[in-house]
């Protein structure tokens, strides 16, 4: 029980610190940039959700080698079948997979085939902020369909003057075979063409044997084998401003990864697989036409290519989507403002196993926020999606009292999520899809209180979603099909909350506690048990000391006991990660930096049967 008790003690160490602190906040100070809780309601903007926001600088200070590595220690249960750039996937309110919406620059970039995003191909070096909204209430009209939560991804944007920087990382799991690892380099250049025209690129490499050592289930010391990963990741952008506001963009993102894909490790099967992902992008933004309203258009042309091998057996899936995203905000009326949203996708699908498929997709979402005088607020959401033969409507509703201090939130929201491309049209091995498929719905509420406490805010949610027609793979007619076969509801209680003490001393926390149960009356022995998979508690705490020429930090991160089945038998006990770091300037130029992640060696799984490593030393130098 010592890890509960140690997360135990830090949380009331940070309520100690939350009502210790009553300096006022320094205008000049750039930490006021580092609140982790965006929940204002003026009419600049408009947001009643809650938001955990990791600024540049935050992310920087982290040294995250990739984006599951952040979101945990943000406190998301992450789902890992290895570490670097092997399969992960985020878990938020016990909703994962597609259920997760991943919003890049204003863009949904969910995989259509499965639903997934590889979050592999997010270079850190080029990310500017992170938000991460837990729920299904969204106010955003980039994209509907978000249940568990949206990570919105906002990239660096062109600046004036010219910039170079280099960002060089060395990993080791301490095994005296492989005492050097992984090796990542990134660079990248950003400068101006002329007062008006900007340009950008950057790219990152990276090569990891994977090797680490782990304890196997006979409490035997073994290496992990077959899991080497390299990747390279490319972007170039290039902008132009051809008036005061008015703006046009180009961009091209490329990702390559060559991945062993290891068992588990009870088993011998390994694979071997290849993805090739290129987004390019053209992007038009009028952002006051005749000083009445925003208008953003954005065409993507996505490609998702993988190949995968596995006992001489190649399937290979090819996915191109054709993307066209139009967004304005009207801002005319200080008591009303309207903002709207138009996607359209056409995607087209051939695969080894899925065949050859067209799907059109398509979203209209508009937002009216009504204020009434300077304390009451309305938001209704209102979205119309359609895929293929399936049509949904999806409202909300948001209400939100402010005060000087204090905020109170009250959302509903319906929910929904359409079956993947694979769900309808997988064939083989046993597997067979089912294209008379429905979507996936329910009811969500919470009920928010944020404190706007100077130095020291916090904000806690109440939640709870029941959810139907939920697709579950199932034994019928001597194969496996998926088919709308179950629900569930969920409970739980989300918390956010930052201190900043003497200026120089944050401290970011976020908690999550989560019941549910699944409703299946077909099936007695899982009607009424908890969801596999999803734990009754995760938690983490940042801890970030700047001393100028050095800041040193400190991420903890709790996942509790979860079921690896619906029968409810046996579990993954809980794990408890400490991750330490340290940033020295040598010269305003030159930054090297050492973090050690898993300090207590916890030996772990999030996936049964997949283990993850143990101790190990990140050594970087960065130039800027």
């Amino acid at each position: 029980m010592i890890n509960k008790k140690i997360i135990f003690g830090l949380t009331v160490i940070s309520f100690i610190n939350l009502f210790a602190t009553s300096e006022e906040p320094d205008s000049t100070n750039d930490s006021e940039e580092l609140s982790v809780i965006t929940v204002t309601a003026s009419i600049e903007t408009p947001v009643v959700e809650q938001r955990q926001t990791f600024t540049q600088t935050d992310i920087e200070q982290l040294h995250s080698p990739d984006l599951p590595a952040l979101l945990q220690s943000a406190g998301i249960q992450i789902l890992s079948y290895g570490t670097y750039g092997l399969e992960q996937k985020a878990s938020i309110r016990g909703f994962t997979d597609e259920t997760v919406r991943v919003i890049i620059d204003g863009i949904c970039v969910n995989n259509a085939q499965y639903g997934t995003f590889d979050f592999t191909t997010v270079n850190m070096n080029d990310v500017e902020k992170i938000e991460i909204v837990r729920g299904g209430f969204t106010e955003g009209v980039s994209d509907e369909g978000a249940v568990g939560g949206a990570v919105y991804i906002t990239t660096k944007k062109n600046k004036k003057g010219h910039s170079f920087n280099s960002d060089t990382c060395l990993t080791s799991y301490l095994n005296q075979k492989y005492p050097l690892d992984t090796v990542s380099q990134s660079l990248g250049y950003s400068g101006a063409f002329s007062e008006s025209t900007f340009f950008s690129s950057s790219i990152k490499g990276s090569f990891a044997k994977n090797a680490f050592q782990y304890e196997n289930s006979k409490k035997k010391q073994k290496t992990l084998e077959n899991a080497e990963v390299f990747d390279i990741n490319g972007s170039i952008k290039l902008s132009h401003n051809f008036s005061e506001k008015n703006s046009w963009t180009i961009s091209n993102q490329t990702y390559y990864g060559n991945k062993n894909t290891p068992g588990s490790a009870s088993q011998d099967l390994t694979g071997n697989q290849k993805d090739l992902n290129n987004n390019l992008s053209f992007n038009v933004n009028l952002p006051a036409i005749k000083d009445c309203f925003y208008a953003d258009n954005t065409v993507n042309w996505i490609t998702n290519n993988r190949f995968y091998e596995e006992n001489d057996d190649l399937s290979i899936h090819y996915i191109n989507s054709f993307r066209y995203t139009f967004q304005s905000d009207f801002f005319k009326f200080n008591f009303y403002k309207q903002t709207f949203g138009i996607t359209a996708d056409f995607t087209t699908l051939n695969s080894t196993n899925d065949g050859i498929h067209n799907q059109i997709t398509g979203t209209f979402k508009e937002t009216s926020k009504f204020f009434f005088g300077n304390h009451f607020s309305m938001t209704v959401p209102l979205a119309v999606k359609y895929c293929g033969s399936n049509f949904e409507f999806i409202p909300k509703l948001g209400l939100g009292l402010t005060f000087k201090y204090a905020e109170f939130f009250l959302n509903g929201y319906r929910m929904v999520q359409f079956p993947n491309m694979d769900d309808l049209y997988w064939d083989s091995n046993g597997y067979k899809g089912n294209p008379d498929l429905t979507a996936e719905s329910g009811w969500g509420s919470e009920f928010t209180a944020n404190a706007k406490i100077p130095y020291a805010p916090f904000s806690i949610t109440f939640f709870y979603n029941y959810y139907k027609d939920k697709i579950q793979w199932r034994y019928i007619d001597n194969s496996m099909s998926p088919q709308n076969a179950a629900s569930a509801w969920y409970f739980g209680i989300d918390f956010l909350a930052e201190q900043n003490i003497l200026g120089f001393i944050s401290i970011k926390e976020s908690m999550e506690y989560l019941y549910n149960q699944l409703i299946d009356p077909d099936n007695e022995l899982t009607d009424g048990n908890h969801i596999m998979w999803t734990p009754d508690f995760v938690g983490s705490v940042i801890l970030n000391i700047n001393a100028g020429f050095a800041v040193f930090s400190l991420d903890v991160s709790y996942t509790g006991k979860r079921y690896t089945d619906n029968l409810n038998v046996t579990y993954l006990k809980p794990y408890f990660l400490l991750n330490a770091g340290m940033d020295l300037t040598v010269w305003e130029h030159c930054i090297p930096y050492l973090k050690v992640n898993n300090i207590l060696n916890e030996s772990y799984e999030s996936i049964p049967g997949y283990p993850m490593p143990g101790i190990s030393i990140q050594l970087g130098l960065k130039f800027l």
